[in-house]
């Protein structure tokens, strides 16, 4: 089925450092386009707290649309609702913090065009300075300090990978080869091929299917996992292609510096907790519970024995505490608290 039309989503909370030069990188890919090419619209959602100059943002992209949230609704909501007015066939979820890298419309289009099992498209991501490689043979980053080849496709969540993240396994030995597996290390770059899991920080979908589905899951706020289930139930519908000659450059981490770790953490893992009881059985989620239970303890008893960490001690064991509790059943995260203060998009 032909492309007719690609509709670029972004949500922006308070992004005004990144947005403008990321539509300015969009305009200037669509000035690129050959005849022949598809159409090109954009929808902004500004997801509450922002300081966006409209004027800025049409002086790159005169037709954009813009819709306004009161307050931070959270990425998911706030995608859906975007999607909801979108004219596009396609639609392509982008992060503020992504560049687009040459052309990259033209080989999303066909990709879709000349495999119609092809329900998304994952771009390729490279570093904001445009470093990338090709090597398969290339050492997977040590968990918080990925890089986009180590961060951008893996497997969807299994208890093994839980149990070699949480007791610190992947962190003492990063380019472990079950990890190597789970991060598709050996797949060779340069050729597309299809995964299980691509980050949502540039990710293409056929309108269609999204709608069909019901679009991210809401409860997944204020953000992460809801890429993870999404991915899930895309790939029950057909393939995820892996995309390598459309690009984008990608920073990345803006989500969780800005909030703070002691914030971020228990964010993150409640939502894990939240997805697991979705497809886990019973006993993996217990399993998974006491994995998360002990691998707060194990980051406790190591941080003052850590020559150097990301953040505050007191932070991270503020982070890790709270988590603790999560995971125990003792305590639960306030749902207004979090999606109007925190940011919509990682």
């Amino acid at each position: 089925m032909s492309v007719r039309e690609i509709t670029c989503i972004l949500v922006s909370w308070r992004d005004e450092d990144d947005l403008p030069d990321a539509i300015e990188s969009l305009a200037r890919a669509r000035g690129l386009l050959v005849g022949g090419g598809p159409e090109l619209s954009l929808v902004l959602v500004e997801n509450g707290g922002s300081r966006l100059d409209p004027s800025a943002i049409r002086a790159h992209w005169p037709d954009a649309a813009v819709l306004r949230n009161p307050e931070n609704l959270g990425f998911g909501p706030a995608a859906n609702r975007a999607a909801s007015v979108a004219a596009g066939d396609v639609l392509l979820f982008l992060n503020p913090d992504t560049r687009a890298e040459g052309e990259p419309f033209s080989p999303i289009a066909r990709a879709f065009e000349t495999n119609p099992d092809v329900v998304a498209v994952a771009p390729r991501l490279i570093e904001m300075d445009g470093a990338e490689t090709d090597a398969g043979a290339r050492p997977l980053a040590a968990p918080g300090r990925e890089d986009q080849w180590t961060f951008q496709l893996r497997h969807l969540p299994r208890l093994g990978d839980d149990a070699r993240e949480l007791l610190l396994i992947d962190h003492l030995w990063p380019n472990n080869p079950w990890r190597r597996r789970s991060r598709y290390a050996e797949s060779a770059r340069r050729q597309p091929f299809s995964v299980e899991q691509a980050a949502a920080a540039a990710l293409a979908v056929r309108a269609g299917v999204f709608r069909r589905l019901g679009g991210f899951d809401e409860r997944y706020v204020p953000a992460w996992y809801e890429d993870v289930d999404l991915c899930d139930r895309l790939r029950r519908e057909g393939t995820i292609l892996f995309l390598p000659g459309a690009c984008f450059r990608h920073r990345g981490g803006a989500a969780a510096s800005r909030l703070g770790y002691a914030r971020f953490l228990p964010v993150l893992y409640r939502n894990a907790l939240r997805y697991r009881r979705d497809r886990y059985g019973a006993l993996a989620r217990l399993a998974y519970r006491a994995l998360l239970s002990a691998g707060m303890v194990l980051r406790l008893g190591a941080l003052p024995l850590r020559p150097d960490v990301p953040r505050s001690r007191v932070e991270a064991a503020r982070a890790y505490l709270a988590v603790l509790s999560l995971a125990l059943g003792l305590s639960r995260p306030d749902r207004k608290s979090q999606i109007t203060n925190h940011k919509s998009h990682g």
